[in-house]
């Protein structure tokens, strides 16, 4: 018999991004899930839009409980939701997606930059305390390399608008089963119980997708990817899986601040026919008093390569 058998599932990072290093040092991300109100630009998170809800960091075991008591004190449901996190344990990613779905929530994955905070210690201490306070933080968006990776998948699907910017990252692959036990246990029975434990959390992902209203193709995708490897979603599989349907989606107008510094923004559109999606960017730059050229960039079909576009 197994003694004081502690079991937890979860999606964390796989090693090459560097999932085994010490919390504090997972690219800025903080090993407990932080939420709090931020206030940012005109339009900053839409026409007519300049507040949101930012969540951030790894879902940790006692999450949403968090959760549910911070948005109990948000009466505005039409703030969205903007997520940027590694994944974390998979149990509170489902419990807090429901939460998401009672509430009809708009989520979207971002990074929340707060101003206060100087760049690199969005994490620090000296920002989480900020962000703990309450009140709302002056911070701006940003949706390039923001991320919702593994367990923050589930947690995304909840919501019932969802948005996922061409330069913003979702991805997916298999859970890691976590036993501790006190002794030693027969391995055997070890075997079995893990065998049957993995059963049933398969069983839950696969009911919990249904039930999201999100296509069975998806749970049987993360089926295939094991948990040291990361499947990113393409923009095909987001629309044909029904996590993101908008047939164009674009980003905001962002400035790179480079040698020479220019705005841009990307945008996927559908194609007429099937799932497939086009890329295209746009870039304005200023290297002139005498012009701003603008330059356009697109993916084009190889069936029309020959045809005038």
């Amino acid at each position: 018999m197994l003694a004081r058998i502690l079991l937890l599932a979860s999606l964390l990072l796989p090693g090459t991004l560097h999932a085994e290093a010490a919390p504090a040092e997972k690219t800025g991300f903080t090993s407990r899930l932080t939420i709090y109100l931020a206030k940012g630009p005109a339009d900053a998170c839409g026409p007519g839009c300049d507040r949101w809800i930012a969540i951030e960091g790894e879902i940790d075991r006692e999450a949403a409980l968090r959760i549910r008591r911070f948005l109990a004190a948000v009466k505005d449901l039409q703030r969205p939701i903007y997520l940027h996190s590694p994944g974390g344990n998979v149990e509170q990613s489902y419990a807090i997606a429901r939460l998401l779905r009672s509430r009809k929530a708009v989520a979207r994955v971002g990074r929340t930059v707060a101003t206060a905070c100087a760049a690199g210690t969005q994490g620090d201490a000296a920002c989480l305390k900020l962000k703990n306070a309450s009140g709302e933080v002056e911070a701006e968006l940003a949706t390039n390399r923001a991320m919702c990776n593994s367990a923050c998948a589930y947690l995304f699907l909840g919501a019932a608008s969802r948005e996922v910017a061409p330069d913003a990252t979702m991805a997916v692959h298999n859970s890691r089963l976590v036993l501790a036990f006190d002794g030693r246990p027969d391995p055997a029975a070890v075997a079995e119980y893990r065998r049957r434990r993995l059963l049933a959390a398969d069983r839950d992902r696969a009911a919990f997708i249904a039930a999201m209203g999100i296509s069975r193709e998806l749970d049987s995708l993360v089926r295939t990817v094991k948990f040291e490897s990361l499947h990113v979603l393409t923009r095909s599989e987001l629309y044909g899986f029904g996590i993101d349907t908008r047939p164009l989606a674009e980003t905001n107008w962002s400035l790179e601040k480079e040698a020479r510094p220019f705005v841009r923004k990307i945008a996927t559109a559908k194609k007429a026919n099937g799932s497939a999606f086009r890329t295209m960017e746009l870039r304005l730059s200023c290297e002139s008093s005498k012009g701003a050229p603008l330059t356009f960039v697109a993916e084009v079909d190889e069936a029309a390569a020959r045809a005038r576009s």
